[in-house]
């Protein structure tokens, strides 16, 4: 539930080696998503269970997201370059799965390019379920199924998902994005 809520989308991840939680060798080469990144580091940080180090985290978090929906604000919703569109996610997905990390810890992750993702591959059909469950917490009417995401080309759900994201923005939100960018204009 609390991968659904997010704003970004699955994505995929270069790995060079799965593991299974018990530690056995799943693969040595492969894709995974980031939203299985993300999955991984909320269940460690519920098991390490620190109050102060989740606080900070969420804080860290709060940020990144008000840096994307000023990202989104100033450049996402006008371009129509789905290349990117797609880096603007990639950069905040990976903000993202940075706050579960140690302030300054480098992140390196292989991101590779959107033309990667090709129709009903592992990652596209991550990224129709992901909008199929969005379709109903947002309570689309009616809800639109996985199967009718999946005949859209990738970089077209990169844009149903702006245009969805431009539609929960709350008021206040928007007036924050906005804030953020006539400040940043003044310096």
């Amino acid at each position: 539930m609390v991968l659904l809520t997010l704003p970004y989308p699955p994505l995929p991840v270069l790995v060079t080696r799965i593991e299974d939680d018990d530690g056995r060798l799943i693969s040595d080469d492969g894709v995974i998503t980031t939203h299985t990144l993300l999955a991984k580091a909320l269940t460690e940080s519920m098991v390490r269970d620190d109050p102060s180090l989740n606080e900070e985290r969420r804080e860290r978090q709060k940020h990144v997201f008000q840096c994307f929906l000023h990202a989104m604000a100033v450049e996402g919703f006008a371009t129509t370059d789905p290349e990117r569109l797609y880096t603007l996610y990639c950069r905040f997905s990976i903000e993202h799965i940075s706050t579960y990390l140690p302030p300054g810890h480098p992140v390196d992750f292989r991101i590779p390019p959107l033309s990667y993702i090709t129709s009903r591959d592992k990652v596209h059909t991550k990224l129709a379920e992901y909008m199929a469950a969005q379709s109903l917490f947002f309570e689309d009417q009616p809800p639109i199924p996985r199967e009718q995401f999946l005949q859209r080309e990738p970089a077209q759900l990169l844009f149903d998902l702006r245009e969805r994201l431009g539609h929960v923005m709350t008021q206040e939100e928007r007036g924050r994005a906005e804030a953020l960018e006539t400040l940043v204009e003044k310096n």
